[in-house]
């Protein structure tokens, strides 16, 4: 995932858990903990070197959901 795209997942990402459209059971102070670990470059996007891989795998299926909510 190239960073802009990988910037543009972790916004919204954060969006929808703040607004309640996504939920991790419980278990959001996790997510806000790998969330708050992301920092930004100079140029505004993601250092790529800091977005975990348990993040990642959160928005992967963060993702899938989402498309699942559309065809559903």
């Amino acid at each position: 995932m190239d960073r802009e795209l990988l910037h543009q997942s972790i916004m919204s990402l954060k969006g929808r858990i703040s607004t309640g459209e996504l939920t991790f059971n419980g278990c959001e102070g996790y997510v806000y903990h790998q969330l708050d670990k992301v920092k930004e470059l100079e140029d505004g996007l993601v250092d790529i070197n800091t977005v975990s891989s348990s993040l990642r795998l959160l928005i992967q299926a963060a993702e899938v959901h989402r498309k699942e909510g559309m065809m559903g």
